[in-house]
């Protein structure tokens, strides 16, 4: 296409028609520096300049928008044209402050905003590493937020007005709500939301709206004795200091979730999404025992379920299977698992009403027992694929005849008593070391 033949082709006083000729040339792949000469021969106004930015940056989601806008700011030519623009594309003028890398100031007073809303944005010194972010200081909302604000971030600390958040707002990557007394509503803008939200100590917010695709949730110090109330999907939720806590509905889609100081948890439901197809063990026993770094990694697990300080809770379903680490932690009434139990890494840590474990338990990784003072004997037919780690157990721990360990065997004294989890060379005591040699391990 020859530009000079084209520029009439460029309605740049009609804003709708300009739109669709950009969007025509694009898909009949014109270049961007071509339209952009188009524009200045025709001598474009501001907002015809405007209009065409944004498209050709591919306005897919609202932060495409805003950013196409912020670069924009950057001629001073256009500045003039923003507030009608901000208008046309739904963007509030704020969003292209938290974009701006040079500082807010000039920009935010050249787009009207008060000179208080333009500080609560980060400064020059920190709108490099924090661009896009906006935590605006404590008690400075009143009762919600501006309609169309796009950001990366948003952190709302201490704002004891704030009631609502707007139907018309945007976040890409993470909102944290932390000491909101008041807030009772999070109106729509969860509905495209994908990434992390963090509600903590919000004591009115009437539980959580149906969230999907979340990256992460974390629900801290809430009074909900329910939860979730509708359906909610994310890829690794914590539960934390829970003290109402009574009933976790199975509508709960999730590949990690932590349960932490929800004491009057009394049952945990069948949680299907937590499985996924178990990979295979590897091939091939061996045997060797280790005395320092006892603690395994088991971090690497995507999937997993963690239960800590889980008081009132006493057993798992009898068909319990999850592809990652299951994690048992401080649950004083806990008494036995399942018979059907089916993990890849399992780690029981002081558990005092736990007595036994059940007969035939195969763990598919690594089987962490740590100061389990009432578990007597380890179960017939134990299999552990990974490694074996007795930590802060009685000196007459039975072993049992048929056991199968893949791994390591790492056992440490209980009277030991050492920082966690890195620990020095120790060795083991005189009645393990008779019950290794019996089943023909030398240390």
């Amino acid at each position: 296409m020859i530009v000079s033949d084209a520029t009439d082709t460029l309605p740049i006083h009609d804003l709708d028609a300009l739109r669709a000729s950009v969007v025509t040339l694009l898909a009949l792949k014109v270049k961007t520096a071509e339209i952009k000469a188009m524009l200045l021969q025709a001598n474009a106004p501001a907002s015809a300049w405007l209009e065409a930015m944004v498209v050709m940056g591919k306005p897919t989601t609202p932060m495409r928008i805003a950013s196409a806008l912020a670069i924009a700011a950057d001629r001073s030519d256009l500045v003039p044209g923003l507030i009608e623009a901000c208008k046309r594309w739904k963007v509030h003028p704020a969003s292209l402050v938290a974009l701006e890398t040079r500082g807010p100031l000039g920009l935010g007073l050249a787009l009207g905003l008060s000179r208080e809303m333009v500080r609560s944005f980060p400064g020059k010194r920190r709108a490099r590493t924090e661009q896009g972010h906006w935590a605006p200081p404590t008690d400075f909302l009143d009762r919600t937020l501006p309609e169309g604000l796009v950001l990366q971030e948003m952190k709302m600390y201490d704002q004891p007005r704030l009631t609502d958040l707007p139907d018309y707002l945007w976040v890409s990557k993470k909102v944290t709500l932390d000491r909101l007394p008041n807030l009772r509503s999070l109106g729509r803008f969860h509905e495209g939301f994908e990434g992390t939200l963090i509600v903590r100590a919000c004591p009115n917010l009437p539980n959580l709206p149906t969230l999907r695709k979340l990256s992460g949730l974390q629900v801290d110090g809430q009074p909900w004795s329910r939860f979730p109330e509708e359906p909610i999907e994310a890829t690794q939720i914590s539960l934390t200091r829970m003290r109402n806590l009574e009933t976790l509905d199975p509508r709960l889609t999730t590949r990690k979730l932590t349960l932490s100081l929800c004491p009057l948890l009394r049952e945990l439901p069948l949680l299907p999404n937590l499985v996924e197809a178990p990979p295979q063990a590897e091939p091939g026993a061996r045997r060797q025992i280790s005395f320092d770094n006892w603690m395994p990694d088991t971090s690497s697990s995507q999937h997993g379920l963690t239960l800590i300080a889980c008081h009132a809770l006493q057993t798992l379903p009898e068909v319990f299977r999850i592809s990652g680490t299951l994690t048992l932690q401080d649950c004083w009434g806990f008494e036995a698992l399942p018979h059907q139990l089916d993990v890849r890494h399992l780690i029981l840590r002081r558990l005092p009403t736990l007595r036994q474990l059940p007969p035939g338990l195969h763990v598919r990784g690594h089987l962490i027992l740590d100061g389990l003072a009432n578990l007597e004997q380890l179960p017939e037919g134990l299999q552990v694929d990974g490694d074996l780690v007795i930590h802060q157990m009685s000196r007459t721990l039975g072993l049992a005849d048929n056991l199968v360990v893949r791994g390591k065997i790492r056992i440490h004294p209980s009277e030991e008593s050492l920082p966690w989890p890195d620990r020095p060379k120790v060795f083991p005591p005189v009645d393990h070391l008779c019950q290794l040699q019996a089943l023909g391990i030398n240390p």
